[in-house]
């Protein structure tokens, strides 16, 4: 049920538009900013993806998502941007900390075992000095080009107005859906339709373990922190652009490290964030007048 068409109580500020629309507003925003990104970059460097387009377009993302979430949440929700799960302090640090570890952990191990079976062989042509400046290359970029603004539009803003009106389960299935029919379109838009089944399997698999990850935590850092992980640890191995990483088999490094975390990221999670979990009931956004207007 919409909370919009919930008989309205006294003293509670309620949204401006039914659920349907806002969810349709910030949905077609973020795809409106990403294409533009896409297309703004084809006009200034064409078919080349020098390290300038990479930071301009993570520019143009983080900047244009960030401000989308924060002007919807704000006028549309009528609420402030920190109940979307932007804990602060030490614990956001925490919860980025715990989130990335709920990717590593699983796939550190994954990893281990598939080079001691010899199934795996990975050589960086690169000294101690570069690898570093390399990673932190990566992390800066994915946190400003991916982590930050899908999480804040996906995990932050459509998740925490889906759980409002309905179970957290269905939800997080929501939100996974919308999250696999965002990307999955990006990708065929810019790379075609032979893209498609592989990058649906990929978007849904990562939208359901993310939404389970925030939900548990409470946290939208946690999802960054596990969006971090996984992208960085990707694009660091299998990317081929800031650092020379040689993989035997790509297929078998997937597997051992993204395809073992997803597998048992949320249980891990449940570990880390102890405590009794609401999986069956909404969870009301409501936000007192008196608290809106301080």
């Amino acid at each position: 049920m919409d909370p919009q068409k919930l008989p309205r109580r006294a003293g509670v500020r309620q949204p401006q538009l039914p659920l349907v629309t806002r969810l349709f507003v910030v949905s077609a925003g973020a795809l409106a900013i990403w294409l533009s990104m896409t297309a703004l970059g084809t006009v200034v460097w064409g078919e080349e993806t020098p390290l300038e387009r990479h930071l301009a377009n993570a520019l143009w993302v983080f900047v244009l998502a960030c401000l989308l979430v924060i002007l919807a949440r704000l006028f549309l929700d009528r609420r402030t941007v920190e109940t979307l799960g932007l804990i602060r302090g030490r614990t956001a640090l925490r919860d980025l900390l715990y989130g990335a570890l709920t990717f590593l952990v699983p796939a550190v191990m994954g990893l281990a075992v598939a080079m001691a079976a010899g199934w795996l062989q990975i050589t960086i042509d690169a000294t101690p000095s570069e690898s570093v400046g390399a990673l932190l290359l990566v992390i800066a970029l994915v946190l400003a080009y991916e982590a930050v603004p899908e999480e804040l539009v996906f995990r932050g803003y459509i998740h925490r107005n889906l759980t409002a009106a309905m179970a957290p389960w269905l939800a997080v299935l929501v939100q996974a859906l919308l999250f696999t029919a965002f990307g999955t379109f990006l990708w065929v838009v810019t790379a075609g339709w032979g893209v498609f089944v592989e990058r649906l399997m990929l978007f849904f698999g990562m939208g359901v373990v993310l939404g389970c990850i925030r939900h548990i935590s409470g946290s939208l850092w946690a999802a960054i922190g596990f969006h971090l992980a996984f992208q960085v640890v990707m694009q660091a191995a299998l990317g081929g652009r800031y650092l020379a990483v040689s993989v035997s088999n790509p297929q078998v490094f997937t597997i051992a490290t993204a395809v073992v975390a997803f597998v048992a990221a949320t249980a891990l999670a449940g570990f880390m964030w102890r405590g009794e979990q609401n999986w069956t009931q909404p969870e009301p956004d409501a936000v007192p007048e008196a608290a809106w207007d301080g």
